[in-house]
C-alpha cells in the first residue's frame, strides 16, 4: 500500500458536477447569483436578491438570527437569512472542493514544492498515510512527503475520486472521498478524508487521512 505512495496521482471525479454560474452582482446592497441544487439532482437555479450586510455576517451569527426571526414568525426575514446562509455555504464549499483539486495536482507532481503550498500552518497539521500511524506538526508532516515523494514519476498513475462528498463552513471543510487507484504495476481503492482551513484567505489542508478499503491491490 505505502508504495502507491511513492507516485504521483491525478484526481479527477468520477462524475461531472454541475456548473455553478455567477451571475453580474446588482448595485450596491443587492447581490444577484444562481443557486445550484445538490449535485445528485437535476440543477435548478433560482435568482435570489440578498442584503449586503447578510453576506458580511459569519454563518453562526445568521444562524442565531434565523432562529430569532422564525420565533417571531418573521418568514420574510428568516428566507433572507436562510438564503444568504446557503449562499455562504456554496461559496465556502466551491473554494473547499478547489482546494482539495490543488492538493491531488500538488499530490500528482511529485514537486515538494508545490504541496509545500497546499499543506497549512500549525502543529494541528496531521497525515495518516496508508498503512502508517498518525504523524502530527507541519514539519513532520512534510518530512513524509519529501520521504514519499523521492521516488514519484509523474503520471505514473491516475486516481479517480468516487463517493465524493463536500462540508464546509466559512473557515473550515472538509471532503469524504474513494480514490480508484490505477496505476501501472498495482489498482486498489483508497478511502480518503480531506480537511481544509481557511488561513490568512487561503483555503490549505489541515488533515489527509487515507485508508485501503475491504480487499487486497491487485
Amino acid at each position: 500500500m505505502q508504495s502507491l505512495r511513492g507516485q504521483g496521482i491525478s484526481a479527477q471525479p468520477a462524475r461531472p458536477r454541475p456548473k455553478c454560474r455567477s451571475a453580474a452582482a446588482k448595485p450596491a446592497v443587492h447581490v444577484q447569483r444562481l443557486f445550484c441544487a445538490s449535485p445528485r439532482r437535476p440543477v435548478s437555479c433560482r435568482s435570489l436578491s440578498l442584503d449586503a450586510e447578510d453576506l458580511d455576517t459569519p454563518i453562526a451569527d445568521l444562524e442565531q438570527a434565523l432562529k430569532r426571526a422564525v420565533s417571531k414568525e418573521d418568514f420574510k426575514s428568516a428566507a433572507r437569512l436562510r438564503d444568504a446562509i446557503q449562499q455562504k455555504q456554496s461559496i465556502s464549499k466551491l473554494a473547499v472542493e478547489d482546494a482539495n483539486r490543488r492538493f491531488y495536482d500538488a499530490f500528482m507532481s511529485g514537486r515538494v514544492e508545490a504541496m509545500d503550498k497546499v499543506v497549512g500552518e500549525g502543529d494541528h497539521v496531521q497525515v495518516v498515510h496508508p498503512g502508517s500511524a498518525t504523524i502530527a506538526g507541519r514539519e513532520q508532516v512534510m518530512d513524509s512527503w519529501r520521504a514519499i515523494m523521492r521516488n514519484v514519476r509523474p503520471g505514473a498513475f491516475k486516481v479517480a475520486l468516487e463517493d465524493v462528498r463536500v462540508y464546509a463552513r466559512e473557515d473550515f471543510g472538509y471532503v469524504t472521498c474513494v480514490e480508484i487507484i490505477d496505476a501501472d504495476d498495482s489498482a486498489g481503492r483508497i478511502i480518503a478524508t480531506n480537511v481544509f482551513e481557511k488561513q490568512d484567505g487561503v483555503w490549505r489542508i489541515v488533515q489527509h487521512h487515507g485508508s485501503p478499503t475491504v480487499g487486497r491491490f491487485r
